[in-house]
């Protein structure tokens, strides 16, 4: 994995704030409000520096972010064509990404944007692998989707 980034949106009880989304090689590192967090999965991200500084407020349970939702676009890479096969092209698309972190029912929806067709996964899939599957199970036959980074 690639180190990656992504500007998105953070939403809380306090509002709406532009966050960035980092990739790093297994890690996903998040930076809301001037605070570092970062985990090895969406629903485990911790403070990288505890206690919070100053008027840092977010919603924690057992350490780990929660109650709030998070949205960010990403590019990713479609190939057409037969694998294998001479025909076969790469090409980018867009993937919205929105993570609904509740404390006891985290959640995943994903689009796929692409040649003006939006190809989605269900809106309450339990983690980011089960909304990749359910996006590559509704693409066309001859459609496939590289992993994204997260």
């Amino acid at each position: 994995m690639t180190n990656e980034s992504w500007a998105g949106w953070y939403r809380d009880h306090l509002g709406s704030d532009a966050a960035t989304v980092f990739a790093d090689g297994g890690v996903i590192k998040l930076r809301i409000r001037g605070v570092d967090f970062e985990g090895k999965r969406l629903d485990d991200l911790r403070p990288v520096v505890e206690p919070l500084p100053d008027g840092a407020t977010f919603a924690l349970a057992d350490g780990a972010l929660t109650d709030c939702v998070l949205e960010w676009d990403q590019p990713v890479a479609i190939v057409t064509g037969e694998a294998g096969a001479a025909g076969e092209t790469e090409r980018p698309a867009t993937m919205s990404c929105l993570f609904s972190l509740r404390r006891s029912d985290p959640d995943v929806h994903l689009a796929l944007h692409l040649d003006g067709a939006l190809y989605e996964s269900a809106r309450a899939e339990r983690d980011f692998a089960a909304a990749l599957t359910a996006i590559r199970g509704v693409l066309p036959q001859d459609v496939r989707l590289r992993a994204p980074a997260l």
